[in-house]
């Protein structure tokens, strides 16, 4: 398994503003080729408490986790984003940016939440290919969720 940070500075759960959606010459989406909403949800479902109780991380998610509206929340923001970021239906209303401003994200915590969206495609047995594809979406979103002060060392 490769180092995280190399992985993620080659992908250039999934770019919020589209990116990725289908690969030149392939007429289904990495949306479709996952498995649509269903899989969406098992990401999802799979992923939530992997982050709750992954020591590394769980800090950023404790107010949501202790609270099942904005857990609720939470969940049903993460499968828009999912979706669109694959090519899906949907449309994400957050803003990646504003979401993560002020929250003092570092790039270690960007890869613990990384290591936990590979487990849970592993644990769903995605294909090879569409994981890889998966994950360099992910890493497209680093700039938007990291602190820029946390990745300078500047806490």
């Amino acid at each position: 398994m490769r180092n995280w940070k190399v992985r993620l500075t080659i992908a250039g759960l999934l770019a919020v503003c589209g990116a990725g959606a289908a690969e030149v010459g392939r007429t289904e989406t990495l949306f479709v080729r996952l498995g649509g909403m269903p899989a969406v949800h098992a990401v999802v479902d799979d992923l939530w408490p992997r982050i709750v109780n992954d020591v590394r991380i769980n800090k950023w998610f404790a107010e949501a986790a202790a609270d099942p509206e904005r857990a609720a929340a939470y969940r049903s923001k993460l499968a828009s984003l999912l979706c669109q970021a694959t090519g899906g239906p949907c449309q994400y209303s957050g803003d990646m940016v504003a979401a993560h401003a002020g929250r003092g994200i570092t790039p270690e915590a960007f890869a613990a939440m990384a290591s936990d969206i590979e487990a849970t495609l592993e644990h769903l047995k995605v294909n090879a290919r569409e994981k890889s594809e998966a994950l360099a979406l992910l890493g497209t979103l680093k700039p938007a969720v990291v602190s820029k002060d946390a990745a300078e060392g500047k806490r």
